[in-house]
């Protein structure tokens, strides 16, 4: 899932892929998306994409594509993909790293700190649950965003399943990204304002509110399209087509922007 910060003690650039995990028991997971798993059936989680994954990747061709999935927590969007035909590295933190945590005063970062880590765990664990319950051949590198090893080495596609509101700088993540990237950057999020505003608006929205050290501890800002538009062409992805569409968080449907840039 997500995808942020912290220090490695591994030399990631000499062994970049994890040694899967053999998961078996939904106890020990934590699901960041519904899914529908093989021998284990239908698995809640924060978001449902079940049917609609298609649009929020933007309708792209992932046949003979490999693809760079940022952020894959539970592993969907790294499926989906390997389903349509992409040889898939997934990459996201593990509880060796540490979570973008806004840093209120007022909170005690270190048990802030712990849990996130147990929690990465449980998110990995889901991926490895699911990869064995798919049968997949995604590999894995865990790492933190700001620094992926060069040794992942060159893919066809990035991918940003809504990761870039957890992340203290965005614009240093897609950066590492794109150095990876030959062709094609995906970037779904949600967008500050409405779809019209978000025609003509820029400006990115500070989620953080030091009067609430009790609220968003887990988020940074909104990112309006015509902005990320704006941090991929600068990256060198200067053609770029955007979509709307809509999707289930919780009880609630959220609209969510699908970019699809290309070099």
């Amino acid at each position: 899932m997500i995808h942020n910060t912290g220090s490695s003690a591994a030399n990631l650039d000499a062994h970049p892929y994890t040694e899967p995990r053999d998961i078996s028991s939904l106890d020990e997971c934590y699901f960041y998306h519904t899914m529908d798993v093989p021998g284990h059936g239908t698995v809640k989680g924060e978001w449902d994409l079940r049917g609609v994954l298609d649009d929020y990747l933007g309708h792209f061709d992932f046949s003979g594509k490999r693809v760079l999935d940022v952020g894959a927590a539970s592993g969907i969007l790294s499926f989906h993909m390997e389903s349509k035909g992409a040889e898939v590295v997934s990459f996201d933190l593990s509880e060796d790293f540490d979570w973008d945590i806004v840093p209120f005063a007022e909170n005690d970062r270190d048990a802030a700190r712990a849990d996130r880590r147990k929690h990465l765990r449980k998110i990995n664990n889901s991926y490895w649950l699911c990869h064995g319950a798919y049968g997949s051949k995604a590999r894995m590198v865990n790492g933190v965003v700001y620094d992926m090893p060069a040794a992942i080495g060159p893919v066809d596609v990035a991918v940003f399943g809504s990761i870039l509101l957890h992340l203290r700088d965005p614009f240093l993540a897609l950066e590492n990204a794109a150095r990876l990237t030959r062709e094609t950057m995906i970037v779904s999020d949600l967008s500050p304002f409405g779809r019209f505003a978000s025609r003509f608006k820029r400006n990115p929205r500070f989620m953080p509110n030091s009067a609430e050290p009790d609220g968003i501890t887990d988020g940074w800002f909104r990112l309006p399209p015509l902005l990320v538009q704006e941090y991929l062409a600068i990256l060198g992805f200067k053609d770029s087509t955007l979509t709307w569409n809509k999707f289930k968080y919780g009880n609630r449907i959220r609209p969510i922007y699908t970019i699809v840039a290309r070099r």
